[in-house]
This record gives structure tokens, sequence and C-alpha cells, in this order.
């Protein structure tokens, strides 16, 4: 019989979302963060939109979601909303890169409808 110390430890939480959530949740959990970061900072859409040599509307798009994210975009604007170096930022981040990779729907593209 295995005492409390001998199991096997469980792993830490992911900061930010679930990993093994698809990338749309994804975009939707890091576009909401970065909603929040932003308004918390007093950072207009127009000045975020500035940074990234975006538009008002592309910062909307990427805050709800509907568009994935350049992982340079993502830096530059945590960098504006002042999330310097650390587990936030590298959370952000890798969540950033995961939202980019294929859903697992992606392999039955042949046979599902467009």
């Amino acid at each position: 019989m295995l005492s409390p110390e001998d199991s096997a430890p469980e792993s830490p939480q992911p900061l930010y979302g679930p990993h093994s959530a698809g990338p749309t949740v994804q975009r939707l959990v890091l576009g909401g963060h970065l909603r929040r970061l932003r308004e918390d900072a007093g950072i207009t859409t127009e000045r975020a939109a500035l940074v990234i040599r975006g538009s008002h509307s592309k910062i909307s798009r990427m805050e709800h979601g509907r568009v994935a994210f350049k992982e340079r975009d993502i830096s530059d604007l945590l960098t504006l909303y002042g999330v310097g170096p650390g587990d936030e930022r590298e959370a952000l981040l890798r969540l950033a890169r995961e939202s980019g990779t294929p859903g697992w729907w992606q392999r039955y593209s042949d046979i599902l409808p467009h």
C-alpha cells in the first residue's frame, strides 16, 4: 500500500486556462486577459493598435478571440500593458503559441462539412 508521501505529485494547473482545450478556447481565454490588462493599464484600443501596427478593429478581434495571434504582437502588447518578465508573461506567450495549433477536428477535415 502506498503512503501519501509515495504517491505521485499532482501536476500544477496551468496559469491561464486548460492546455488541453482547443485553439478556439485558448484564443478566447487569451483575448479576455489581454482586454483586462489593457483596461487595467488605462490604454485605448487605438493606442494598443499603434504599437502592433494594426487597427482598433484588430485589437477588438484579438480580445474577442476571433483571430489567431502573432507572438510578436502579444509580446509588444504585454510590454505596453506593463507585464514584464515572469510567470504571467510566459504563460500568456505560451497560450498565444498554443492557440495557433490545429484543433483535434483538423485531422478529420476531409470528411467534415465546410
